[in-house]
């Protein structure tokens, strides 16, 4: 390409310097120099050297084949080449990027270019004239620098266009009508031939350069560059040869070659000034404009096709109109796009904040932009993460919304929180270790439970490695085992090792370790579970002792099978059978066959089972019973059995438990007990029905004693008063001695028949109301005689209020009448008596307290029996037949009351006596 450009180079020297006007030194138009900056400009810097050389002799030989002297020939090719030089670093302007013509910018480098480069070839031209002698410096510099700047101006962006690259452009065939190019160009052509024609000679010359500018303001900077160069080829080569304006002056001698010249060359150069920088500037326009449909094309596509939801928002009075939205905001919203248009964003959003205010404080420049993420009003539960910014303050405020949909987002993130506070409840309510460790082994997560256990507080285990408490094993095998990585198939790893809390205590824990791993199954976590199983493991040693300890009672434990699996020393020591010996046996095989098959109906030993089973109760446990137990040696034993069923944690049943204890000596010793008591029942009948005798003896007795008693007395009342004849005064005092012992006899044998009739219960009440306080007043009067001649004191207490029972007025009477006269009795002269009734918690109570000789604590366990006399009366002497006592607590039992005493050997005694009180009735 280098060599071809150098070949063109020589050509169009060649034909300048032969269509140079006849006499000229110089060329008119000189298009080699706009070739040779064209081929520097575009090569590589490293190249310009070997092309500035090539430049030399190219144009050089153009010169001599020209007609030109060698050494002329030579300076002409070393000028060429230096301007060549010169315009190219202008326009390269010092980077390694080649020039282009884009810009206004890359229009001034070259004009500057084209400048400095004529001006370059001009001085070394000129130079070169004066030195051969064929013309004066300031003639030949104005020629030389006209052609070669208009060359290098108008050849210069031909190469840029069509060798540059210049980008795509935004208008010319592609974007523009052939026809319309057509027109233009042979518009040029025939204005350009009219104004150039032979005979013109009118100045018409601008005439053309309408033309280029219609090229400029309609196609691109190639399409104007190549009708620009057209053109100045055309009206040098027609100026050379007289025609056109120029050319006509020149024929009619009015000027000469050298200012024919420069008029074309400065003509070429208007209108490369008029239609260059417009084209130029009319192809940014379109690339700008081209730069902005895509743009806007490209933001419409991203506006519509976007899947964040978009919305533009005028401000309208105080509310935010929606101006446009797309599609993916339409259905976020729920509606269409046609109903949202007009309407307020703050219609649409569900937020505490006003859109308002936050659009005032926008303006004002108080915020740059507003975020927030809120629900939407028509779709209840949708939440949408909003931004909010300013487009534009003038004249229309202006601003852009963007919607993104984090619905899932959102309800996933409430579903992590609530699974979080699941996980922290469930962490925090376990009542074992929990430690969450990452791989590196230190703790990042410590439930409460931990805390309780050993002491440690979370702000104590947090951050530190997990084999540096005290918790876990600290030796470095206990270590490494925990943290194994379990098996894929996610079972954990268990290990069982001591643990220390924080105040030095040990526990026995059972470790479980497992690792957690992310949804790509890396591991990411471990998990170390503690039980604390240290109350378990003492609880285990306890049971195995005192199942060792158990040596008199069997304890054996059954499977669902029917089969031992447990047996203590106690069964061993009761049946003579090792431990060994027994495991696996059926069970059934150690009690009589004859009674299981005669209790159970079967001797198959799982059938046994089943029926020895089924007796168990709701409650998990037969009733205790016995059966005969055979031992190895054939011995027969009684067993008190229970048959129990044993759960699991989960209550499910895994077995039986038998508890049997020999109770062969103790029901050998049971069935000689109810022999014995057989006998003793036999005796007791017998002794009951002697009683029944004796009753009905004494009853019998008593009836056929009283009636010859009563005689006796009666007949000895008649002696006594003389009815029958005048006693004699020495008769009267056994006639008194045997009136008193009929009288006692009398009080006997009443005593006996009451007694007898209280036994038999023949006895019949008297059931009525009556006030206890009556009674106090005939008894007191009738125990008064008892005084006479005694040294006693005798205090009745009379209740202010009536104290009122259900009863036997004359029985109760009785009662009180015989605890007073034992008082007068059994008191010596000096004593005192008192009689004291009174309410007490709902009961009368009547009370009877001598100062007399008593009664010993240990005889007044038979107090209220029949006949029964205490050792200090007898020893005394004191007359009595034992039974008013027996009466009085008959009668008080018989009224539903008790009666109790409190008394000593010579302590004096009382008798307290308490009856139920007869509640008002609903009338009062």
């Amino acid at each position: 390409m280098a060599l071809g450009m150098l070949a063109a180079v020589y050509l169009a020297g060649v034909g300048a310097v032969l269509f140079a006007p006849h006499g000229d030194p110089v060329a008119t138009w000189w298009p080699a120099a706009g070739l040779a900056v064209s081929l520097v400009c575009l090569a590589p810097r490293r190249w310009w050297s070997v092309l500035a050389l090539g430049i030399v002799v190219s144009s050089g030989l153009a010169n001599v084949t020209g007609g030109r002297d060698l050494p002329v020939s030579l300076l002409f090719g070393v000028a060429n080449a230096a301007e060549a030089v010169a315009a190219a670093a202008i326009l390269r302007g010092g980077g390694r990027r080649r020039p282009r013509l884009e810009s206004q910018d890359d229009f001034i480098k070259l004009g500057l270019a084209a400048l400095v480069g004529g001006a370059t070839i001009a001085t070394g031209a000129a130079l070169t004239v004066v030195a051969v002698d064929q013309g004066s410096f300031l003639d030949t510099w104005p020629s030389v620098f006209a052609s070669h700047a208009a060359s290098t101006f108008i050849l210069v962006p031909v190469a840029l266009a069509s060798w540059a690259t210049v980008g795509a452009p935004s208008r010319g065939f592609r974007t523009i009508r052939r026809g319309e190019l057509l027109v233009q160009v042979l518009a040029l052509v025939v204005v350009t031939g009219l104004v150039f024609a032979p005979t013109q000679t009118l100045p018409v010359t601008f005439l053309p350069l309408p033309v280029l500018v219609w090229a400029a303001l309609r196609f691109d900077v190639r399409t104007v560059v190549w009708q620009l160069a057209g053109v100045s080829v055309v009206t040098t080569y027609l100026t050379a040869h007289g025609y056109g304006p120029f050319g006509a002056n020149l024929t009619i001698g009015r000027i000469d070659a050298m200012a024919a010249g420069m008029l074309t060359q400065g003509y070429l150069l208007c209108a490369g000034l008029m239609s260059l920088p417009l084209a130029i500037a009319a192809e940014q326009r379109g690339r700008l404009i081209d730069r902005i449909r895509a743009s806007e094309r490209l933001f419409r596509r991203n506006f519509t096709e976007s899947l964040v939801g978009m919305l533009l928002l005028r401000r309208e009075g105080e509310s935010l109109e929606i101006v446009d939205l797309n599609d993916t905001a339409a259905r976020l919203v729920g509606s269409e796009q046609a109903d949202l248009v007009g309407g307020s964003l703050g219609d649409l959003l569900d937020t505490s904040e006003r859109l308002e205010l936050v659009a005032e404080r926008m303006l004002a420049g108080n915020l740059e932009g507003w975020r927030a993420q809120t629900g939407l009003r028509d779709r209840e539960g949708a939440r949408v993460n909003v931004a909010l910014s300013l487009l534009a303050r003038d004249p229309h405020p202006m601003f852009a919304a963007q919607l993104l949909e984090v619905t899932a987002e959102y309800d996933a993130r409430r579903r992590l929180e609530r699974a979080e506070k699941l996980t922290s409840a469930t962490l925090d309510t376990t009542a074992c270790i929990i430690l969450v460790t990452d791989l590196g082994g230190k703790i990042v997560r410590v439930n409460s439970a931990t805390t309780d256990l050993t002491g440690y507080s979370e702000e104590e285990l947090l951050g530190r490695p997990v084999w540096e408490t005290t918790i876990v094993p600290t030796s470095a095998a206990d270590v490494e085992a925990l943290f194994l990585a379990p098996p894929r198939s996610g079972r954990p790893l268990m290990r069982e090792a001591d643990a220390t809390t924080k105040n030095g205590e040990k526990l026995r824990i059972v470790w479980n370790n497992n690792i957690v791993r992310d949804e790509h199954d890396r591991p990411v976590n471990a998990v170390l579970t503690g039980i604390d199983v240290t109350a378990e493991r003492n609880t285990s040693g306890l049971m195995v002792h005192l199942l060792e300890a158990a040596i008199t009672t069997a304890l054996i434990g059954i499977d669902n099978a029917g089969r031992i699996t447990v047996f203590n020393a106690g069964a061993q020591n009761l049946l003579g059978y090792h431990y060994e010996e027994m495991l696996g046996e059926p069970f059934v095989r150690l009690l009589d066959p004859e009674e299981l098959g005669t209790r159970t109906g079967t001797r198959d030993d799982e059938a046994a089972f089943a029926a020895l089973t089924s007796t168990i109760g709701p409650g998990g446990e037969a009733r205790m019973r016995d059966w005969t137990w055979v031992s190895k040696d054939g011995t027969h034993h009684t067993i008190s059995m229970t048959l129990s069923v044993t759960a699991d944690s989960s209550r499910s049943p895994i077995g039986f438990l038998c508890v049997g204890r020999d109770v062969t000596e103790q029901r050998q010793s049971q069935e000689m007990l109810v022999a014995a008591l057989d006998k003793e029942r036999t005796a007791v009948e017998r002794l009951r029905k002697l009683d029944e005798a004796k009753n009905e003896f004494v009853s019998t007795v008593s009836h056929e004693l009283r009636t010859p008693v009563t005689s006796i007395v009666g007949y000895t009342e008649m002696l006594q008063d003389g009815s029958i004849v005048e006693p004699d005064p020495g008769q009267l005092p056994l006639l008194a001695t045997i009136a008193r012992n009929g009288q006692r006899l009398i009080v006997i044998c009443n005593d006996l028949l009451m007694l007898s009739g209280l036994d038999s219960g023949a006895v019949q009440w008297e059931r009525e109301v009556l006030d206890l306080t009556t009674i106090l007043k005939p008894v007191e009067e009738a125990v008064r005689p008892l005084l006479i001649g005694r040294d006693l004191t005798l205090r009745v207490d009379h209740p202010d209020v009536p104290l009122v029972v259900l009863g036997d007025r004359a029985q109760l009477e009785r009662v009180l009448l015989n605890l007073l006269s034992n008082a007068v009795k059994f008191t010596e002269d000096g004593g005192e008596i008192d009689c004291r009734l009174e309410e007490h918690e709902g009961e009368a109570v009547l009370t009877v307290s001598d100062t007399g000789i008593g009664i010993p604590e240990e005889e007044q366990g038979g107090l209220f029996e029949k006949f029964f006399r205490s050792s200090t009366a007898q020893n005394r002497a004191i007359q009595g037949t034992g039974l008013g006592l027996s009466i009085v607590a008959s009668i008080v039992a018989a009224h539903g009351g008790r009666i109790g005493v409190r008394s000593a050997h010579l302590a004096g005694t009382t008798f307290t006596v308490r009856l139920p009180l007869k509640r008002p009735s609903a009338r009062g």
